[in-house]
């Protein structure tokens, strides 16, 4: 049986951050493609990527004790996450 790392409130907070700033870059690289006029199906295809990190924000928010989970509650299963957000 394996054991899961226990990671910290700041280490939690710290990775929802990062994953912020990089749905940040990825906007505003959109932001630059479009004034560059680059082809639509590129921006299509960045638009999809985003979806999907902004997808995986959310599982990481809600199977994450940083914000979600109260210590009477169950861990929630990151696969049921997935389905929810509907991400592969």
């Amino acid at each position: 049986m394996s054991r899961k790392k226990t990671v910290s409130k700041e280490e939690s907070r710290n990775k929802i951050l990062k994953r912020i700033a990089r749905i940040e870059g990825q906007l505003n690289g959109i932001k630059r493609m479009v004034v560059d006029e680059r082809e639509c199906i590129d921006i299509i295809q960045q638009i999809t990527a985003i979806r999907q990190a902004t997808a995986m924000l959310g599982i990481e928010l809600l199977k994450d004790e940083f914000i979600c989970k109260r210590e009477d509650q169950e861990e929630i299963d990151e696969k049921y996450l997935k389905t929810l957000f509907k991400v592969s």
